[in-house]
């Protein structure tokens, strides 16, 4: 149904009743309009449902009840859906709404989408986003986030909560799939609010919005087709749609309730919106791909199981078949303008569909995406489907493959089955000799687990380190809150997920080496403040063992110098596999002016594509695998511009897995110069690593940001490079960089050169304390 709620466009009205400012504000009866789906279909019954509202809205006016300058809120509520339920009396779903309609503040924000204009386009198509003070217009439509409820044979009912940065889109067929925010987006709002391609289970948006819609086909009678008209208003005619994720604005669908012929679109529907909303501009390529799609899906769906040969007559039946219900849409699509509801003129009123395919759905390139099934759909045409060893359950069939670098780079490497082996030769020689306690006295094992057990609390200790750490306006504080964001969001809701069990399996396990000696022995109470305690395991190789401060003195082979890190490294990661290896998954390294974002780490660590690598690239791992295929992330770089030896720069940091550890200490140290002096550690790590076949993975994120820095947040905010790249190292070294504010990725890992006040002042900024 619809609910209208009228609302002054400036400030509340005092009315008989309402709380103060400072309690919440009180809002009137909503009029709640039902309609019947069934019997005229979706589109038509909220065309009905609008048109009562406007008609109350007049009688109102006309009352002296409303003033014109009021706005009234509709939300369309699908049959399936119950407004959830919160325990506060002072705030409700309707203040969020009212919030992002009216004031808009963090939605704003995602205008840099809106605003993009193809060349041709008229900018007076675009509803105008500047109020008559010169102040923003709110966006015009707001997505509300959707949980799923579902009971078992006894009744019980469980709700399943969605996460941050989920939206709706399409495929290639404009039927539904789930699709995700991009880590740009998430940032400009930290994860409060996002654009999504499509409207879910309940809209709210402006009714004026809705009467400026040009497009109202009452021929889209199913709930889906309908939504799919309304995205397309919004989007093309108007200022998009947002889900606001940290809101009431929420909703529980029960899956059950609809069908899923509502939840779909039927051949004949889609080539009708395709005819509304592809033609011109050049958009006819996309209407011809989307009926091609849809005529080779319904030709395939009507003809397998129904004949077993596979000759090659059949083959040419359904090439038939896809060609016959082609030119039927086709022709559907052209008989489609001449009913009496088609929308007609979108393309003088409206942004093209090119605009909405390059700016909002990007993800869809609207070529055939093939599933487990259509790839045995597609062989069924071209001879006989046998079970491949390696067929899986579909719940480790990965949403999307790995790009085609990074699926060579983990082809090279063989599996590693991770089970611990001793390589220690009883702690006798280097580099397995071991830690020395206070005492010089070896055999000593450091609890790792001590700053997790015991974290310190970070405080802003005066008002003299509140300027400190709050200053704003420098390149390191622009990037932290233009750019940069801890995803706070979705890394408490996976700790919920893992605290009841809801989770595949448990939150990755992470171990956090770093090294110094004595004399900067300084600089780790900031670390232990700050991103070391959030690590799962956490120790400082060192000079000098200090239990408190967390520092562990590892001998090495050669003096202790800058010249000498290759042996102190081969000592440290030789410590940690032989003392910390079977608890742990992941193992990330750094020095001391390192700051590690943990939250973006583990999240990025636990994510399907890290998965997905770790287990050989095609299928996610289920959990009980004995090999695992090795990893080796961090910022890579080609030594000397050569991309026939990259390694990964010690500066941000390398992060391993089991695999890769293992083959490291076990396999490689022994054998990989092992007496040699040398500073460049990252180096010899990676050409170690390289004469095993595992190579350096490229961690940049969806929109080509890296997440490992080797600099500070404000170099990478400022650098560019010189007109010729090899004029300077940094260029020359860096593989297909962004620079500047896109350098960055949203949800970096890692940064270098963290010294001093900055340390404390990145933290103080990410977690919002100024």
């Amino acid at each position: 149904g619809g609910e209208v709620h009228t609302h002054d466009h400036h400030h509340h009205e005092q009315l008989e009743g309402e709380q103060k400012e400072g309690e919440g504000h009180y809002h009137s009866e909503k009029i709640h309009t039902l309609y019947n789906h069934e019997g005229m279909g979706v589109s038509a019954s909220r065309k009905e449902a609008v048109h009562f509202i406007n008609v109350f809205s007049r009688k109102h006016e006309q009352a002296g009840i409303k003033s014109p300058d009021e706005d009234l809120i509709l939300l369309f509520l699908s049959v399936d859906s119950r407004l959830k339920e919160f325990d506060d009396d002072n705030r409700t779903w309707l203040d969020d709404v009212t919030d992002a309609l009216i004031l808009s503040p963090s939605i704003k924000q995602n205008q840099d989408i809106r605003n993009k204009f193809p060349s041709g386009a008229k900018k007076d198509s675009k509803v105008d986003t500047k109020t008559k003070d010169g102040t923003m217009q709110p966006s015009n439509a707001v997505s509300f986030a959707v949980d799923t409820s579902s009971s078992d044979t006894e009744g019980n009912v469980e709700i399943h909560s969605s996460h941050v940065g989920e939206t709706l889109s399409f495929d290639q067929r404009l039927r539904p799939r789930p699709s995700s925010a991009t880590g740009q987006q998430l940032a400009l709002s930290n994860g409060e609010s996002y654009p999504t391609p499509l409207t879910q289970s309940a809209s709210a948006l402006r009714l004026r919005t809705y009467n400026a819609f040009p497009a109202s086909d009452e021929a889209l009678a199913s709930h889906y087709s309908a939504d799919l008209e309304l995205s397309f208003n919004l989007w093309m005619c108007a200022d998009g749609i947002d889900v606001l994720a940290s809101s009431y604005a929420r909703v529980v669908v029960d899956p059950v309730i609809l069908s899923s012929s509502e939840k779909d679109i039927s051949g004949p529907l889609a080539a009708r919106i395709v005819s509304a909303w592809m033609s011109g501009h050049g958009d006819d390529v996309y209407a011809d791909k989307i009926l091609r799609a849809v005529a080779e899906r319904s030709a395939q769906d009507s003809i397998i199981g129904m004949t077993k040969d596979h000759s090659m007559s059949d083959r040419k039946i359904l090439v038939d078949k896809i060609k016959v219900l082609n030119d039927m849409l086709v022709r559907i699509s052209s008989e489609a303008k001449h009913s009496s509801s088609f929308p007609t003129g979108l393309g003088q009123k409206c942004r093209p569909f090119s605009w909405y395919a390059q700016n909002v759905h990007p993800q869809n390139d609207f070529h055939e995406e093939e599933d487990l099934n259509d790839a045995k759909k597609k062989a069924w045409m071209n001879g006989p489907i046998t079970k491949q060893e390696g067929d899986t359950d579909e719940n480790n069939i990965p949403s999307k493959p790995l790009n085609e670098e990074n699926m060579a780079i983990i082809s090279k490497a063989s599996p590693v089955n991770i089970k611990y082996v001793d390589a220690s030769g009883g702690h006798v020689e280097h580099p397995h000799k071991g830690a020395t306690d206070e005492n010089g006295k070896f055999g000593y094992v450091h609890d790792e687990t001590f700053l997790i057990k015991n974290p310190p609390t970070f405080e802003i200790k005066d008002d003299k380190d509140r300027r400190v750490l709050c200053k704003k306006g420098d390149p390191n504080y622009q990037m932290l809150t233009k750019k940069v964001f801890v995803d706070l969001p979705n890394h408490e809701a996976a700790e919920k997920r893992a605290e009841h069990g809801l989770a595949k399996k448990g939150r990755a396990k992470i171990f956090c080496l770093v090294y110094t000696i004595e004399k900067n022995h300084h600089t780790i109470p900031a670390i232990k403040e700050t991103w070391g305690k959030k690590c799962d395991g956490f120790m400082v190789a060192s000079t000098k063992t200090d239990r408190e401060l967390g520092t562990v003195n590892i001998p090495h082979e050669g003096p202790e110098e800058y010249n000498n890190i290759w042996q102190k490294v081969r000592s440290m990661w030789s410590y940690v596999y032989d003392n910390y290896y079977e608890k742990y998954d992941w193992f990330h390294i750094g020095g001391d002016d390192l700051y590690l974002i943990v939250e973006n780490l583990r999240l990025y660590l636990e994510s399907e594509e890290i998965q997905l690598a770790s287990n050989g690239g095609q299928y996610l791992p289920n959990g009980s695998e004995e090999t695992q295929t090795p990893l080796f992330l961090g910022r890579r770089f080609a030594e000397g511009g050569n991309l026939d030896r990259i390694f990964i720069s010690g500066g941000s940091g390398y992060t391993m897995n089991k695999a890769t550890l293992k083959t490291l200490v076990v396999d490689g140290l022994p054998k990989c110069r092992p007496h040699f002096h040398t500073f460049s550690e990252d180096v010899m790590v990676a050409n170690c690593l390289r004469q095993r076949n595992i190579l350096p993975y490229d961690t940049k994120d969806e929109a080509g940001g890296e997440r490992y820095m080797p600099f500070a947040p404000g170099h990478h905010l400022n650098y560019h490079p010189p007109k010729n790249p090899k004029d300077d190292w940094y260029s020359n070294y860096s593989i297909n960089c962004k620079w500047g504010i896109d350098h960055c990725a949203a949800k970096s890992v890692a940064f270098h050169y963290i010294k001093g006040d900055l340390m404390r002042r990145m933290y103080a900024i990410l977690y919002h304390y100024c």
